[in-house]
Order: C-alpha cells, then structure tokens, then sequence
C-alpha cells in the first residue's frame, strides 16, 4: 500500500462559523470553501500545508457523526491517509484482517472516494483512507 501523505484531519464542531473564524484568526489559516455532504453534514476546508483542516458540522442529531460529537464533544474524530489506489489499499488490507465500516469505497467530500476503516484495528482511533478522483 501507498500512502501519500496525511490528506486531511477531521475535526467535529458544533458552530462552524466560529470554527473557521478560531482557526483563521487565531492560527492564520484560510478558509478555501465550504460545501455540503448530503443532507448530514457541512465542512469547512482550511489548507495547512499539504494538508487539508476540515471542520465539520453535523446538521441534523442522526448519524455517526452527531453521535460522536454528543458523546465526546467537538475535537479530531479522524485522520484521513491519501493513497493512490483505495480499491487495492483495501484489498491489501482485507488480507491483514483490517475491514472497512459499512460500505467501501464510497464518494467523499472535497472530491474524492473515501473508506472508513474499523477503529479496532487502529487502538480505537478512527483512520480513512482517500483517493482523488480524476
């Protein structure tokens, strides 16, 4: 398996808004844009290097997301690895008995195809790995 490099860190808020506006203002960051994931979610992209801050905001009280920020509040619910080819990243994986969560790979946000991986195999810590679609 490739790893690429630390694609993004994903970060669970509460307000967007004063996210973004802590890490601009505080950290020097910049907002790049916002865009929504389905009905679920909405992100924020600050760039940091190569790479990517995403501030995330549950909009509805579903889902794993809203879920995790209830129970442990806003902070990094995941590290996301780029890989050059996600299907054979799996597959290589599957063999060391690491299985993804749910479906896999499905579609992402910031363009790209993403696969959550099984925090178990990572000591509870949830890892994703992504591949930039064409």
């Amino acid at each position: 398996m490739n790893i690429k490099r630390v694609n993004h860190l994903g970060i669970l808020v509460e307000d967007l808004d004063d996210a973004v506006r802590s890490f601009t203002e505080n950290l020097g960051l910049t907002l790049d844009h916002v865009e929504p994931y389905g009905d679920e979610l909405e992100i924020a992209f600050l760039p940091c290097g190569e790479t990517l801050i995403e501030l995330i905001k549950p909009l509805t009280d579903k889902g794993s997301n809203a879920d995790f920020l209830r129970k442990h509040g806003p902070g990094i619910q995941h590290a996301a690895f780029e890989v050059e080819d996600l299907d054979a990243a799996l597959d290589e994986l599957k063999t060391r008995g690491v299985q993804p969560l749910g479906d896999a790979p499905i579609p992402g946000a910031g363009g790209m195809r993403i696969a959550f991986l099984d925090p178990q195999a990572f000591g509870g810590i949830l890892v994703e790995l992504c591949e930039r679609v064409a």
